[in-house]
C-alpha cells in the first residue's frame, strides 16, 4: 500500500472573500492615484489584499492604489498595495494579486463581501 500524501498547507495571513456584485473597485498605478483606472473586475477579497482583472500587465512590486467601493458607504476604500504576481488571461487581460499595505478593518471587508 501506498503511504497518503501529507496535506498542503494554506499559507495565506487571511481567508479570501468573494465580493458583493455591487461592489466597485479601481486599480491606479503608483502613490498619487492619478491615471486611468485599469480594474475590469473584482475576483476575491481578502483583509491583506485583492485578486482582480486588469487592462494591462503590471509588474510585480509595483506601487498601485485601490479603491473599494460597497453598497451603502458613503466614500470609497481607499488602500495602497504593491503587485504581488500578473499573469495573462487568454482574452488580452491580466489577472492580478495585490497585496495591501495596510490591512482592510473588519467593518469595511463586511461591507465589500
Amino acid at each position: 500500500m501506498s503511504e497518503p500524501e501529507p496535506a498542503i498547507k494554506n499559507r495565506r495571513l487571511a481567508k479570501r472573500r468573494a465580493p458583493k456584485r455591487s461592489t466597485k473597485v479601481t486599480c491606479r498605478k503608483g502613490a498619487l492615484g492619478l491615471g486611468p483606472n485599469l480594474a475590469l473586475a473584482l475576483l476575491d477579497v481578502a483583509e491583506t489584499g485583492v485578486r482582480l482583472v486588469v487592462k494591462q500587465d503590471l509588474k510585480p512590486r509595483q506601487e498601485v492604489e485601490i479603491s473599494l467601493l460597497g453598497i451603502g458607504q458613503q466614500r470609497p476604500v481607499q488602500v495602497m498595495g504593491v503587485v504581488a504576481w500578473c499573469v495573462a488571461t487568454a482574452d488580452g487581460n491580466h489577472c492580478l494579486g495585490v497585496k495591501f499595505d495596510h490591512f482592510l478593518s473588519y467593518t469595511d471587508l463586511q461591507q465589500l463581501t
